[in-house]
């Protein structure tokens, strides 16, 4: 995966249409207004071991494979201070808990894998599995990229 690239977006539909769309009226996977934001999963290098994942919208069974893919190319091309951005996403289904605990375990010793998550269904999810004590889960980006970059603790 490249800096800035996208996965998740409908053919011919660019990054900027669907953030503009979504603040409007969302789309629904068929394209049809007023349904569910579409997916979208944006990769962004801070440098050679940073990478932030910023991903929006729906995360379900359907749009899983997109971010295991995202995270996997990272986790292969060395990033071991990884921010996956939750703070766009309303819906989060076990299929990509699933992912996620996946990629938590695949990173080699000295890697941190840090959440940015603020909205309360999404982090409900998180508590009511369990997951919330597996997962460094931060409010803001920022905070994550601090844990993630060593600067800071993970906070209870």
């Amino acid at each position: 995966m490249h800096a800035n690239e996208t996965f998740g977006l409908r053919a011919g539909e660019d990054l900027q249409e669907m953030v503009d769309a979504a603040t409007h009226a969302p789309k629904d996977a068929s394209g049809a207004e007023g349904g569910k934001l579409a997916f979208a999963v944006t990769e962004r290098s801070l440098d050679e071991r940073t990478s932030v994942l910023n991903v929006e919208g729906e995360l379900d069974l359907a749009a899983a494979p997109s971010l295991k893919w995202a995270l996997a190319d990272l986790v292969q091309a060395g990033a071991t201070q990884l921010v996956v951005d939750l703070s766009r996403v309303t819906f989060i289904d076990s299929t990509a808990l699933g992912v996620l605990v996946g990629a938590h375990r695949s990173l080699s010793a000295g890697s941190r894998l840090a959440i940015a998550c603020r909205h309360p269904d999404v982090l409900n999810i998180f508590e009511l599995t369990g997951l919330d004590a597996t997962f460094d889960i931060f409010p803001t980006l920022e905070d994550a990229l601090a844990y993630a970059r060593g600067d800071a603790t993970a906070s209870d």
